[in-house]
């Protein structure tokens, strides 16, 4: 949206300076060209749009009480690491490590962002009660222990505080539950090639691909002040796969003059917004992510950065569920655990961003996480929405609603396969 808008008077829970949105949180996205444009640039009416439930997210991760004890330590220490660098982003740390590649993305900003961005961590880290709140049991560490630990001394196996014993059942339980569908789907198919008369010799049909598309985007109320011009509004994000990887989803212009009621439509099957390969080895099901931002068109390097530390944070909870699991022995625990890396990372990325953006707002609306499970590799089970809720292929269409700073955006989505 366009720099016109104003953080006054916009107070955070903290009492603390703002940061600049175009400091910390509208960078996470470089100003690129996302894959997947096609034609003209698609037309723009004052026609209302439908509007259709909210996408479902991966959840609280209450289901997984081990899981999510691992993981909100990994979200606290990550928080931490990102306060004591903004607060110093001029202290050098190891290379490789979680808190330099951090640095590298800040100080690729202008210095009137950095300078921003320090005051404010500054002020946050300097509270022992709001290192408390906003680090858990890394908040004891004072900014320059911890700085000197960092994410990889104080996120550990031996360090984090979970239940292994209940992981290790949960994760067994899970394997075998994973085993029993996938013979029974195994079992299913041939009935079905049987069934449509597909020769048992061939193989049978499956997927290649899986597609996050963005039908629409509709200003509903323009931000405020509402003249003089109009918003500038740009879309990207994070895509997360079934075993925790995480992609940036590169930046782009939706447009740069919205007005009350505009809406900006992309021709079927719409904008690919990213696209997942289904066709490598791994047990099913799988569960596949998406954040979606609305922000500010930015070309700094911090997006990069921080694309780097989801990879480095998803292998260090890795390292602590596996230890933890030492010893089990079954054939899909691999696929359990996927599973489970998958959707802990794609709450984390949800929960991060979102703190950024609640600490550090002013340009910026808070991110929509959509997440979908997908039971089998057989293209036959996503044509009838009698099995999973799939209609040839695609998933009924869902509504992103962006509210702030005195504006409201609706953004319709929808994940297709491809056989």
């Amino acid at each position: 949206m366009r720099s016109r808008l104003s953080s006054a008077g916009a107070l955070r829970r903290y009492a603390l300076p703002l940061i600049a949105v175009t400091a910390l949180t509208a960078a996470l996205i470089p100003a690129q060209a996302a894959a997947g444009t096609t034609g003209a640039p698609p037309p723009r009416t004052t026609a209302e749009d439908p509007e259709y439930p909210a996408p479902p997210t991966p959840g609280d991760l209450r289901s997984d009480p081990e899981i999510a004890s691992i993981i909100q330590d990994a979200d606290y220490a990550l928080k931490y690491s990102m306060a004591v660098v903004a607060a110093d982003p001029a202290k050098q740390y190891p290379a490789g490590s979680i808190e330099e590649d951090l640095r590298t993305g800040i100080l690729s900003m202008p210095v009137d962002r950095q300078k921003t961005a320090a005051e404010a961590a500054r002020a946050m880290i300097a509270d022992p009660a709001v290192r408390k709140r906003e680090f858990g049991r890394h908040g004891a560490h004072e900014p320059g222990k911890y700085a000197g630990l960092g994410f990889s001394g104080v996120f550990t196996p031996d360090s984090v505080p979970f239940d292994r014993a209940g992981l290790k059942r949960r994760l067994t339980d899970r394997a075998a539950r994973i085993e029993a569908t996938h013979k029974l789907e195994e079992a299913d198919a041939k009935e079905m090639a049987v069934k449509y008369q597909v020769p048992l010799q061939l193989q049978i049909p499956t997927l290649t691909s899986l597609d996050y598309r963005i039908e629409r985007v509709k200003c509903a109320d323009e931000t405020n002040p509402e003249w003089p011009g109009d918003d500038e509004i740009a879309m990207g994000g994070v895509a997360v796969g079934h075993n925790g990887a995480t992609t940036k989803v590169n930046q782009f212009t939706v447009a740069d003059d919205f007005d009350d009621n505009e809406v900006k439509v992309y021709a079927d099957p719409g904008k690919l917004f990213h696209r997942f390969d289904l066709t490598g080895a791994g047990a099913w099901p799988r569960t596949y992510s998406t954040v979606v931002m609305l922000a500010e068109k930015d070309g700094s390097g911090f997006a990069d950065a921080i694309n780097t530390v989801w990879g480095k944070v998803k292998d260090d909870v890795l390292k602590v569920i596996e230890k933890a699991v030492a010893g089990v022995l079954t054939g899909y625990l691999g696929a359990a655990l996927a599973e489970a890396i998958g959707k802990a990372v794609a709450w984390l990325v949800g929960t991060f961003f979102d703190w950024l953006f609640e600490l550090f707002q002013d340009d910026m609306f808070h991110p929509g996480t959509h997440y979908v499970y997908m039971p089998n590799r057989y293209e036959w089970m996503y044509k009838n929405a009698s099995n999973y809720g799939w209609t040839n292929f695609r998933l009924p269409t869902g509504t992103f609603t962006f509210n702030g700073h005195g504006g409201s955006y609706k953004v319709n989505v929808h994940w297709q396969v491809n056989p």
